[in-house]
C-alpha cells in the first residue's frame, strides 16, 4: 500500500495518543510530530512526555490549547494556517474531540481552507469496547455524564429504550452514583466496568450494573473509568421501567410525603425532581395546592 500524500501548504493534522502505554503509537504519529511547526496541546507538559519518550524536540512549538482558551486561540490558529504553518493537535491521552478539546481547532481549519488529515490511534472507549466481551454494534458513545441526578434523568431520557451498547466515561469520586443511577435507570443491565486502560494495573469487571456496584462499594474506585452497558434488554422488558406518566405520579406522591413530614413545598419539590428526575417548576406546577 502506498504512503499518503503529504499536504503542501497549511493543514491540520489530529493526532491520536497514547491512553497510558506510551508503546501504542504509530510511526506516522511520530513522523507527524517531529515535522509539524506547531503542536497544540491540551497539556504540554504531558505531551513534553510523549515527546522526550521518542527524542523528538518540543521547544517553542508546543502551545497550549484547553478547554479554557481553545476558543480564543482560534482565530490566531487560523491565521497561522493560513501562512502555511502545518500544525497537530494532540490531547494529554486519546483521540481530540473525543471528550477532548478541539473542536475550535478543526473549525479554524475549515475557516482557514486547509485540509483536516486525521492520524488515529487510541481511544480510550474503544478500547474498552474491544475487551468488554458485549456487541459492539449499535453503539452509542455518550462520554461523560452529567453531575446531578435530575440532569442524568434527562441526558438518559432518549437512549433508555434504545437496544444498543451504551458507553460512558466517569471520574472516580462519581462513579458510584453512576453505576446507581444507571440501575435506577435502565434496570440491572450486563455491564463492564473498565479502567487504566494500557496501564500496569488495567482491569475489566464484568458483571450486571448491580453486580459491579456491590463490588466498587467493597474495593473502592480508583482511575479514570469506562462503563459499557449492554442495554438490548431494554424492548424486552419496557414494564420493568417507569412510564413518564408513573414517573411523574411518583414524584408527586414524593412531595406530598415530604410535606407531610415538615418540608416546606419549595423544598419537596427539590427533593423530589431531584430524586425522579423530572422539570422542578412543572412539577412545583403540579402539586401547587397538594
Amino acid at each position: 500500500m502506498g504512503e499518503q500524500v503529504k499536504p503542501e501548504g497549511g493543514c491540520l493534522y489530529v493526532c491520536s495518543t497514547p491512553i497510558g502505554n506510551l508503546r501504542d503509537v504509530s510511526l506516522r504519529l511520530l513522523d507527524v510530530l517531529r515535522e509539524v511547526d506547531i503542536i497544540l496541546c491540551e497539556d504540554t507538559r504531558q505531551t513534553r512526555k510523549l515527546l522526550s519518550r521518542y527524542e523528538i524536540p518540543g521547544g517553542d512549538r508546543l502551545v497550549s490549547f484547553h478547554e479554557h482558551n481553545e476558543v480564543v486561540r482560534a482565530e490566531w490558529l487560523a491565521e497561522r494556517l493560513r501562512e502555511g504553518r502545518r500544525v497537530a493537535l494532540v490531547s494529554d491521552a486519546g483521540t481530540p474531540l473525543i471528550s477532548d478539546p478541539g473542536d475550535s481547532a478543526v473549525a479554524a481549519a475549515l475557516e482557514a481552507g486547509v485540509p483536516i488529515v486525521p492520524v488515529p490511534g487510541p481511544s480510550a472507549f474503544l478500547a474498552a469496547l474491544m475487551a468488554s466481551g458485549l456487541p459492539a454494534t449499535p453503539l452509542v458513545y455518550l462520554g461523560f455524564p452529567p453531575r446531578s441526578r435530575s440532569d442524568f434523568a434527562r441526558f438518559l431520557a432518549p437512549y433508555r429504550r434504545l437496544p444498543a451498547t451504551l458507553v460512558m466515561y466517569e471520574a472516580p469520586h462519581r462513579v458510584a452514583n453512576l453505576l446507581h443511577w444507571l440501575v435506577e435507570e435502565l434496570g440491572d443491565r450486563p455491564a463492564v466496568l473498565a479502567k487504566e486502560i494500557t496501564k500496569l494495573h488495567e482491569s475489566f469487571w464484568r458483571g450486571t450494573l448491580q453486580e459491579l456496584e456491590r463490588r466498587l462499594a467493597a474495593e473502592g474506585a480508583r482511575g479514570e473509568y469506562v462503563v459499557v452497558i449492554d442495554n438490548r434488554g431494554a424492548q424486552d422488558d419496557a414494564g420493568a421501567h417507569e412510564s413518564e406518566e408513573a414517573r411523574w405520579a411518583e414524584a408527586v406522591r414524593e412531595v406530598e410525603r415530604l410535606m407531610e413530614e415538615g418540608y416546606s413545598h419549595k423544598e419537596a419539590v427539590k427533593r423530589a425532581s431531584e430524586a425522579h428526575g423530572v422539570k422542578r417548576r412543572e412539577l412545583y406546577n403540579r402539586t401547587l395546592g397538594g
